[in-house]
């Protein structure tokens, strides 16, 4: 079974893994030119890789939906998906939205977890997923055998930031991580290797212009939230050495969103299925953290959102605190919500519910 197999993984081979991003790579190079013939030219697309970890909570199958819709639109360009979780169904969940949203050229990387069920590191985790699985909440399987065929074990994750990276224009990159810092801090770590002679901070500083991360980080100050929370080693390691722009996104518990998919959306979207699986019933409303990272990731402030500026974080990876010092000079901003509620549900769910415009036959 695709899932027994990777629980198994250690390190995908990095060969494998370049063949294979490489092959995506050409046929997301294709699709996007015949995306552009359909969009407003006078927009220039935000250039986004998102880093999930789709399997714990259904907003980050909300934010995968809504960059959709974006990309339908003409405002971003999805250059690859990772899944930073030990959830072997993860990436084929990703896939599932992918296709239904006619993108499967898409290349989608994964990180093994060899240690996963021992190391005490996951032991917040793993209570998460044991709660998913005693109340029947878990969707990443069930939306990812909608799949017909089987994908094969997805590429290595940093290898595939590495390639993305390499080969696109310098300065032009945003990641929104909305889960655990794992792959993040890896590529950050990263040797020179046959993709680039650059090391992995070298190829951020040159190829990225900011990282968006949901994860904690109130301003001034704070505590960690789930997924800086999940791995605090790998959080610390990004937002204390993150060497470009980095913009915190620590909101959106009040801001429910997902009500809408069960009167606007057909029942075979798998977006749908994924909120109906975990809320356990049609017609309900999940918190949006992810969804306002990637909205402010795309379209900025956008008249919803206020940026708190001049300071730079500092995280505690001993204590989840972080704290927002003084810094006129820093490139890092804290997302503050600025308009109502009402309006930022409203924005977020008119992209959530927006039919796709690449749908296959």
């Amino acid at each position: 079974m695709y899932g027994h197999r990777i629980l198994r993984m250690q390190r995908i081979r990095i060969s494998a893994a370049l063949a294979a991003a490489s092959a995506w790579m050409l046929l997301a190079a294709s699709a996007h030119t015949a995306e552009a013939e359909h969009v407003n030219p006078t927009i220039t697309p935000v250039s986004i890789i998102l880093d999930t970890d789709m399997h714990t909570d259904c907003d980050d199958v909300g934010t995968l939906a809504l960059l959709h819709a974006l990309a339908d639109m003409g405002e971003a360009r999805i250059l690859a998906v990772v899944h930073s979780a030990p959830a072997p169904w993860g990436p084929r969940c990703v896939e599932a939205v992918n296709r239904y949203y006619g993108r499967p050229e898409i290349p989608v990387g994964a990180i093994s977890w060899p240690d996963y069920e021992e190391s005490p590191v996951y032991d917040h985790y793993r209570g998460s997923h044991r709660y998913l699985a005693r109340h029947d909440r878990e969707y990443v399987e069930r939306v990812g055998r909608t799949i017909a065929d089987d994908p094969g074990d997805p590429p290595d994750a940093v290898a595939l930031y590495r390639r993305v990276l390499a080969g696109a224009p310098d300065g032009s990159v945003t990641i929104c991580a909305v889960g655990m810092l794992y792959a993040v801090a890896q590529l950050l770590d990263s040797p020179p290797d046959d993709i680039s002679p650059l090391n992995g901070r070298e190829l951020v500083s040159q190829k990225v212009r900011q990282l968006v991360t949901m994860g904690g980080g109130t301003f001034p100050e704070g505590a960690d939230k789930f997924n800086w929370e999940c791995d605090r080693a790998s959080a610390g390691r990004v937002i204390n050495d993150w060497p470009v722009g980095l913009a915190v996104s620590p909101h959106g518990e009040h801001v429910l969103t997902g009500a809408r998919l069960a009167a606007e959306t057909p029942e075979d979207n798998p977006v749908r299925m994924a909120y109906e699986i975990y809320l356990q019933g049609a017609g309900k409303s999940r918190s949006s953290w992810d969804q306002i990272a990637m909205l402010y990731a795309v379209r900025g402030t956008a008249g919803l959102f206020v940026q708190q500026t001049g300071h730079r974080i500092t995280y505690d990876p001993a204590t989840g605190r972080n704290q927002w010092l003084p810094d006129p000079e820093s490139p890092q901003v804290c997302v503050d919500l600025e308009a109502d509620v009402g309006a930022v549900r409203d924005a977020i769910e008119d992209l959530m519910v927006r039919a796709p415009e690449n749908q296959p036959d």
